[in-house]
């Protein structure tokens, strides 16, 4: 949640407070009751939304590279098995196709990797399967690999639709908090009954002091970085950030190239990247790109300059 979300929560938390303190006196009013009914459920989703969207997911990544290792390297075993027996019996074609090194199966991309292990076990036939024993290759290698090809290719979208869950979550606050401004408009006009007598006057004024909206204690204000990213680098665009989940971080791309953002740890980006396309914006939370970070990068792959502007807060 940013600032303006969390100040209008905790003013809902005090409305809520105050029809609790004073159910009874306003006990003669019949629609009070049912409205606070409907506000305390949309509280409740605004908390529960909320904290879907600061959640910390670099478990699921966690796992999934848990998952793309062990593919990597019971793949490694059984293609170097498979590419002695080919070189063994004279079979370029078939040595040509299993030759990867430990490192070209590291830097693959998530698919690509998932494609080669597949191709791998349709190339291991009957007679090549039956071979393999004398390259330690057993029944039981070819059943683990197997099972780290189905295991990988279920963990591939499990990061991004973690972050997805996350923005639907985010959207959802901004929906309940919606919703919740429609209740306290109706609960404004009931309370207003209490307003010109001298017997509730005082209920009614405390009612205003509960639906004020506090400033925001922090001195509030946004960030801004512009500048221009350099052609074929990755920058800070900070020295210093201070980290918040919640805190909204808004991309603009004013160049003509497409751009990447990332936080990062001295430098060094983590968690999630966010590709802005040229001419558009992109926002999110600190939350949904890395569980906590120390700055800012952004990243260029072209041969072109392009100016960006980031707002924070």
């Amino acid at each position: 949640m940013d600032d303006t979300q969390q100040a209008f929560l905790n003013m809902l938390l005090k409305v809520q407070d105050h029809l609790e303190d004073n159910s009874v006196a306003y006990s003669d009013h019949a629609q009070i009751a049912p409205a606070k009914a409907l506000l305390d459920a949309e509280i409740q989703s605004i908390i529960e939304a909320a904290g879907r969207a600061t959640e910390d997911t670099t478990g699921v990544t966690e796992d999934k590279e848990q998952d793309r290792t062990e593919l990597e390297q019971i793949m490694f075993k059984v293609t170097r098995a498979v590419w002695s027996y080919a070189t063994d019996n004279s079979d370029n074609k078939l040595a040509k196709k299993v030759k990867y090194t430990a490192s070209e199966l590291e830097k693959m991309q998530d698919t690509e990797l998932h494609f080669k292990a597949l191709r791998l076990v349709a190339l291991i036939d009957p007679v090549i399967a039956a071979a393999l024993v004398n390259y330690r290759i057993t029944a039981g290698d070819l059943t683990t690999l197997n099972t780290a090809i189905s295991n990988y290719f279920a963990a591939i979208p499990e990061p991004k639709d973690a972050i997805e869950d996350k923005t639907t979550a985010g959207s959802e606050v901004d929906r309940h908090i919606n919703t919740s401004r429609k209740i306290l408009e109706k609960l404004d006009g009931y309370v207003d009954s209490y307003r010109y007598d001298s017997a509730t006057i005082s209920l009614w004024e405390n009612y205003q002091l509960a639906r004020a909206i506090d400033d925001n204690p922090s001195g509030g204000g946004a960030d801004v970085y512009e500048d221009t990213a350099n052609p074929m680098s990755t920058e800070k665009i900070m020295e210093e950030l201070t980290y918040n989940a919640a805190t909204p971080v808004n991309f603009e791309n004013l160049g003509m190239v497409t751009l990447q953002f990332a936080l990062s740890n001295n430098g060094m980006p983590t968690g999630n990247w966010v590709s802005v396309n040229p001419g558009t914006s992109q926002e999110t939370a600190m939350g949904a790109m890395a569980p906590s970070a120390t700055d800012m990068v952004v990243q260029n792959n072209s041969g072109t300059p392009c100016a960006y502007r980031v707002t924070i807060g």
